[in-house]
């Protein structure tokens, strides 16, 4: 929607994201957590792992969600940065502000066409978080949206990162080596 949105006049544009904001206004009364959100951020958290965030909520939404479940997402990425996912500059501007390739993050997302696409054209592992099945098996999703991984629930996502990823940190003096 907000693609077909950029193209249409000014005036047509400005009413449309006041009614998206309105909409959105009166969801954030209903903005709950996902089951095992805290768990995989508290995960992270203990091992000194960073997350950002990546998303087409306003900005007013993400700042009730860090404030109302205390979990910090740094940088936290809203509407208001563009180009939208999944353009792969959201996730090129993280590992910018970080400092490190993407080839040493992975993008976790519920949607093929938006979040894994965004991640494989960083050059980014993917992981697919389909909680209801609708994407079908791994191996029958096409090659060029196919994540590199595919959960769920998020407590899979721990799982994936403690399996197939060393998550152990790396000194300043080890990584000058």
């Amino acid at each position: 929607i907000l693609h077909c949105i950029e193209a249409w006049g000014p005036d047509e544009q400005r009413r449309a994201y006041e009614a998206i904001a309105r909409f959105e206004r009166d969801g954030l009364d209903r903005l709950q957590i996902m089951p095992g959100a805290s768990e995989l951020c508290g995960f992270l958290d203990a091992r000194q792992i960073r997350r950002g965030l990546i998303t087409r909520n306003v900005k007013d939404a993400v700042d009730l969600f860090h404030q109302r479940f205390g979990m910090k997402f740094v940088p936290a990425l809203s509407r208001e940065f563009r180009p939208y996912k999944p353009d792969p500059a959201p996730l090129l501007h993280i590992c910018s502000t970080w400092d490190i390739p993407p080839t040493e993050v992975i993008m976790v997302g519920d949607s093929l066409k938006d979040d894994i696409v965004c991640g494989k054209r960083a050059g980014a592992f993917t992981c697919l978080l389909d909680e209801t099945g609708r994407y079908g098996p791994h191996d029958s999703l096409p090659e060029d949206v196919k994540p590199d991984f595919m959960v769920s629930s998020l407590p899979e996502v721990l799982s994936v990162l403690e399996e197939h990823f060393d998550l152990a940190p790396v000194s300043v003096a080890e990584s000058r080596i």
